[in-house]
């Protein structure tokens, strides 16, 4: 139930705060005495877009605050959306001159997704030109539940239910898991069988750590190689600077790989 509205900075309202009570509440007045305004304002808690040109003074920020007392059957939901549950819950969007929006429930920041989930479990506006909730299946359940007076039920239900989710989660964290196992165990068990297809006694260690040490510095061992003959086929050069710069670059080449030792000789 809609308890309290506060409105401040919106449109042509400054402050404005309306207290209601149980039963049917009535707001009458002429045309142009502001009862749209107030229809307006609580359209923003709905999670309508918010609009910079409906701000007072737009210096500052307008709010729009609304006041609801609910009953547990709704502490599901709060629970699912991280939300803290209270029975008097208050709902308040902020409008910052800039022209965005904030929203909050009992504090908490929300998405304006999740603001209108909760607030058509709240509020039914109905105008001429609108359709009720009562056509809305959800909200014809909420009514029929409500009448039945099943809350234990349903929040045992629904408790189940959340835990039922959170195993079957589990579960395929676990599937997951156990394929990533297979996988790296079958690549294991690949490079296992491919170290007992190899005759290690044939091995030269001193040959394979060559071949390693030549493949791992390939980037080098080019770029030395592609200086020296660029050298040689120059048609102007010093020799003597030349042979030398040569002789250098051929030592390194060298010390990288040892099949290339002959061409420092």
């Amino acid at each position: 139930m809609l308890s309290r509205i506060f409105i401040q900075n919106f449109a042509l309202i400054d402050t404005l705060e309306i207290t209601l009570n149980k039963g049917l509440q009535v707001i009458t007045g002429e045309t142009g005495a502001g009862k749209s305004i107030i229809l307006g304002a609580l359209r923003l808690i709905l999670g309508e877009r918010a609009d910079a040109k409906s701000i007072q003074n737009s210096e500052t920020k307008s709010i729009v605050e609304a006041e609801f007392a609910i009953n547990d059957n709704l502490q599901f939901f709060f629970e699912e959306n991280d939300l803290d549950f209270e029975h008097q819950t208050v709902i308040r969007r902020e409008i910052l001159p800039n022209g965005k929006s904030r929203a909050f429930v009992n504090d908490v920041p929300v998405t304006l997704d999740l603001l209108k989930m909760l607030s058509k479990k709240l509020i039914d506006i109905h105008s001429q030109f609108e359709t009720s909730n009562l056509f809305d299946e959800e909200y014809q359940f909420q009514i029929i539940d409500g009448l039945s007076k099943n809350k234990i039920l349903i929040l045992k239900y629904q408790t189940e239910f959340s835990e039922y989710k959170k195993l079957l989660k589990e579960l395929d964290n676990f599937k997951n898991q156990l394929a990533e196992s297979n996988k790296e165990s079958d690549y294991k068990n690949f490079l296992l069988e491919e170290l007992q297809n190899v005759n290690l006694d044939d091995l030269d260690l001193e040959e394979l750590q060559n071949q390693v040490k030549k493949h791992e510095n390939a980037e080098v061992i080019t770029d030395n190689l592609s200086q020296i003959f660029a050298k040689l086929d120059a048609e102007e050069i010093g020799v003597l600077d030349s042979m030398t710069e040569i002789k250098g670059k051929l030592v390194k080449v060298a010390d990288l790989s040892h099949e290339f030792t002959l061409l420092n000789q």
